[in-house]
C-alpha cells in the first residue's frame, strides 16, 4: 500500500445553499457526478485540537478531539467532514460531549490542487471515484451533523483504524511507515488555535525517520508537536526501525547474502593465501 500515514485528518464546514443554515453542508450533484465544494465557515471557532496518534504494527488508532465554540448568539445544525485516507470503517466512532454521534463513510478521489485561501476559498475538492483522474489520490470521508446552542463550547471526538501507508509488514530492511494528515482545510473554520499532536509508536517503528513539522521527543517512542496556530501545510511522517532494528533486518533479508558472496569470495581467497604464506614460511624455517 502505497500511501499510510498518516494520518492525516481534516474537519471542514460545507455550505448548502438551499439550507436556511447557511453553514449547514452537503454534498452537490454535478453533471458528471457527484462533487462537493468546501466554504469557510464564519460561526464556529476552534478552541484547541488534541490528535493523538497510537501506532501499533501496521496500523494506527487516530484520535482527534476538538474543543469548538459557538461564537453566534444563533443555533448553528452544520453538516461537517473529516477526511483521511485508508479509513478503517468497521473502527469509527463520533461523539460530541460524549453523545454519539450518527456518521456516514464514503469513498472519494481527493482533486487537491488549489492553494487554500481563507478570505475566500470554495473549490471542488471530491470527487466520484468513477469519474476521477486515476492518478489522483484517494480519502475516505466521515460526514457527521454538528449541533450547537447559542455560545455553546462544544468536545467533538472522532477515532477511527488507520491503515498505515509504505511497507510497514516487510520483514526486513525496506519496512517503514508513513502517516499522512490532512491539516490545512481547517483554517476554514472562523478561528483556530492551539494544536497538539501525540504520537505514539510501538517497537516495530519507533523511530521518526522524516517529518515536515518538528516534533519533540518526550519519552521512549512518544513524541509531540505543539503550536498555537494552525501549520500552513499538511502533516506527513515517515517511521522507521533504529539502527540496530534495521542491521538485523538486512542480516534476514535473502537478498543479502546473495550481496555477501563476493566479499566472502574475497575474504576466503585473502584467508587462503595468509595460510598459504605461513605454511611455506614454517616449512622454509624447519629446512
Amino acid at each position: 500500500m502505497k500511501k499510510i500515514i498518516i494520518l492525516f485528518l481534516l474537519l471542514v464546514s460545507l455550505v448548502y445553499p438551499q439550507n436556511i443554515y447557511a453553514n449547514m453542508a452537503a454534498p452537490e450533484e454535478s453533471d458528471v457526478g457527484t462533487t462537493i465544494t468546501f466554504e469557510n465557515n464564519d460561526d464556529l471557532s476552534v478552541v484547541n485540537e488534541v490528535l493523538d496518534i497510537t501506532v501499533k504494527g501496521d496500523q494506527a488508532n487516530i484520535i482527534a478531539t476538538y474543543k469548538m465554540r459557538n461564537m453566534t448568539s444563533n443555533v448553528i445544525s452544520t453538516l461537517s467532514m473529516f477526511l483521511s485516507p485508508n479509513v478503517e470503517n468497521a473502527n469509527v466512532q463520533v461523539s460530541q460531549n460524549n453523545i454519539p454521534v450518527e456518521f456516514t463513510v464514503e469513498h472519494y478521489a481527493l482533486n487537491y490542487t488549489t492553494e487554500i485561501d481563507t478570505n475566500d476559498w470554495q473549490y471542488v475538492v471530491l470527487t466520484d471515484p468513477s469519474i476521477a483522474d486515476t492518478n489522483e489520490k484517494n480519502v475516505d470521508a466521515i460526514s457527521f451533523q454538528l449541533n450547537f446552542e447559542p455560545h455553546e463550547e462544544s468536545l467533538i471526538v472522532v477515532s477511527y483504524t488507520y491503515q498505515l501507508g509504505g511497507y510497514p509488514n516487510y520483514p526486513y530492511h525496506a519496512k517503514r511507515g508513513e502517516i499522512e494528515y490532512y491539516l490545512s482545510p481547517a483554517a476554514l473554520w472562523k478561528d483556530f488555535k492551539d494544536l497538539t499532536i501525540n504520537l505514539y509508536l510501538d517497537s516495530e517503528m519507533p523511530i521518526i525517520k522524516s517529518s515536515n513539522l518538528e516534533f519533540t521527543k518526550i519519552s521512549e517512542r512518544y513524541y509531540q508537536y505543539k503550536s498555537d496556530t494552525l501549520p500552513s501545510e499538511n502533516l506527513k511522517i515517515v517511521i522507521d526501525e533504529n539502527w540496530i532494528q534495521s542491521i538485523i533486518s538486512s542480516l534476514r533479508n535473502p537478498y543479502s547474502y546473495i550481496l555477501l558472496i563476493p566479499i566472502i569470495g574475497i575474504l576466503a581467497i585473502i584467508f587462503v593465501i595468509i595460510v598459504t604464506i605461513y605454511l611455506y614460511r614454517k616449512s622454509k624455517r624447519n629446512k
